[in-house]
């Protein structure tokens, strides 16, 4: 019984998150390499991660998967990309590897969120 009652409130908490849009504001570290270039480029930045219904609104929105605990959102179309957003301490952990038009590049994010 309790874990139908612990599924039933997981699945509500679930479904009235992807109901709404939330918006993330995250400050921190973020660092872009170009893969065989001189190295990584490191810069303080403010980050604002938006979700709609659920999804992870970006060039292709990224279905996620939300818990009591946190966001996590993955994908391989197109891109690699991999945020968790820890809704304890409020910090965000974004990484994306892919292809432009100037090579292949690694892009990723630490910081904490309001």
């Amino acid at each position: 019984m309790k874990k139908l009652i612990f599924s039933l409130v997981l699945a509500f908490s679930q479904f009235a998150f992807g109901s709404e849009t939330v918006n993330f504001n995250c400050k921190g570290l973020s660092q872009f390499e170009l893969i065989g270039s001189s190295g990584a480029k490191e810069e303080m930045k403010n980050v604002t991660f938006k979700f709609k219904d659920g999804a992870l609104q970006d060039l292709n929105n990224i279905d996620c998967l939300w818990t009591p605990k946190s966001i996590t959102c993955k994908s391989n179309f197109l891109n690699i990309r991999k945020l968790v957003i820890n809704l304890e301490t409020k910090e965000a952990s974004d990484f994306i590897a892919g292809n432009k038009g100037f090579g292949q590049y690694t892009e990723s994010f630490q910081g904490k969120c309001e």
